[in-house]
This record gives structure tokens, C-alpha cells and sequence, in this order.
């Protein structure tokens, strides 16, 4: 697994990568991700605006194949995040996208977030996701992530907020 930051050229990759995922959990009845958010010019200039940051991952295999994606910045939402939570230094995750082939590295990938924002003096790593989504819900609460809550609001569809602490345990 090699893990190296986007560059403006991996936008396209990444769009695909969410269209790909889109239409997996379509499948499934899961409207996340069906539709651009908050439409797809904002979309795309806010990823190619997290590219240009820095902050956006690539990982690809030995062969330089992309597996997965992944973003992280320290913008904590204020509509999100209360200010009490704000204060406690965390990263933010957003976009892990996985292809469904390498089904099962996301776990790789958020551990190697962890580690990552734990050298960076970060708290926490949180994400906020699909508010409907409960078997995503479900999977980050397996990977160590605490649900925080869930907020209804009607102009964002990522309402559910899970946090994981960033030291991780040690080995035994």
C-alpha cells in the first residue's frame, strides 16, 4: 500500500471512485452519494480545493493502481462540532472511498489516519457521515469510532458524527 498526496490530476480518479461507490450502494437502496453535493461544481472545486491544500490521499497499489482515496483537514464545522469539541484538536476525514475490490483497506486506511493526525498532535479523528447510512454507521463503530450523535439537518445529508481517539493501544 503506497500512500502519497493527490494532484490535480487524480481529480477525475476520484470522481470516478465516488461514482463507483455511488452506484454500489444504489444497488443497495442507499441514496448516498446519488447526487452531487451541494451540486457538482461546489463538489468538484471542493475536492480540487483539498487537493491543492494538501489534503487529499491517494492509495494505490505496488503497480501504482488507485485503491482508495481519502481526505484530511483539521476544519472542524461549526454546525457540525460543538465548541467544546472544536477546543479538543482533531482531523476531519472525508471521502474514503474504497474500491469495492480491495474491500476491507479502509480499515488500513483509518488506522494509518490515526497514526497520522496522532503525530500531528490531533485528539481525535472524526468524520461525520450519511445520516441514513447505518451500515456505514455500523462499520466505523467497528473500527473504533464512538457515535457522538446524529443532527437532522435538512440542508446536509452527513448528519452522523463518530469519533475515534488517535493514540491508538499499544500491542501486546
Amino acid at each position: 500500500m503506497i500512500i502519497e498526496r493527490a494532484d490535480a490530476d487524480d481529480l477525475g480518479v476520484i470522481l470516478t471512485l465516488r461514482t463507483e461507490a455511488s452506484e454500489w450502494l444504489a444497488q443497495r437502496g442507499i441514496d448516498q452519494w446519488a447526487v452531487a453535493w451541494p451540486n457538482p461544481e461546489e463538489q468538484n472545486r471542493r475536492i480540487l480545493t483539498s487537493i491543492e491544500a494538501g489534503e487529499t490521499w491517494m492509495i494505490r497499489d505496488e503497480n501504482e493502481a488507485t485503491m482508495a482515496t481519502v481526505a484530511l483537514d483539521t476544519f472542524s464545522d461549526p454546525r457540525l462540532w460543538t465548541p467544546e469539541e472544536q477546543a479538543d484538536p482533531a482531523m476531519y476525514m472525508h471521502r474514503l472511498i474504497v474500491r469495492r475490490k480491495h474491500a476491507g483497506l479502509g480499515t488500513e486506511i483509518m488506522d494509518w489516519a490515526c497514526h497520522r493526525a496522532h503525530r500531528l498532535g490531533q485528539h481525535w479523528l472524526r468524520i461525520d457521515v450519511w445520516t441514513d447510512n447505518t451500515g456505514l454507521h455500523d462499520y466505523y463503530l467497528r473500527n473504533g469510532f464512538k457515535h457522538v450523535r446524529t443532527l437532522d439537518l435538512a440542508d446536509y445529508p452527513s448528519g452522523a458524527l463518530f469519533q475515534r481517539p488517535t493514540e491508538l493501544p499499544a500491542l501486546d
